[in-house]
């Protein structure tokens, strides 16, 4: 597979992410793909929880129409997070996985409804607010 070509694809459409794959076998039969956005937080905790979710669905519709191009038992971890600078440690807001072969079937808001697993950091907000998390 050309997983090369769908990295730059994907760069070039979320200059603030990246993809990445890694030969997972004997693990599963397949390559585990890393796709992944930062984000600058909103003006508020629901504001930048939205932009998250907003940005997951993004990342989502356009892998999409490329689900072609990995292969059947193929996995792909999909993450938003913040950059370094706005966050050093505790960076990762959501963070979930999928088969690429349900990517077809994934619905917003319920990711995990396809077989996969996604979940929000508990502590993301903690630091970039004032008494948030207190």
């Amino acid at each position: 597979m050309d997983y090369d070509h769908i990295r730059l694809l994907f760069a070039e459409r979320f200059p603030t992410g990246g993809f990445s794959s890694c030969d997972f076998r004997p693990h599963f039969d397949g390559y585990g793909h890393n796709a992944y956005v930062e984000i600058v937080p909103e003006a508020s905790i629901e504001a930048t929880r939205a932009l998250a979710y907003t940005r997951l669905t993004e990342m989502v519709e356009f892998l999409r129409p490329l689900q072609s191009l990995f292969g059947p038992h193929d996995r792909i971890e999909l993450a938003v997070g913040f950059p370094v600078s706005v966050k050093p440690t505790c960076r990762r807001m959501l963070r979930g996985w999928i088969s690429t072969a349900r990517l077809g079937n994934v619905q917003a808001p319920d990711f995990a409804a396809v077989g996969g697993a996604f979940g929000e950091n508990d502590s993301w907000f903690v630091g970039l607010w004032p008494n948030a998390g207190d």
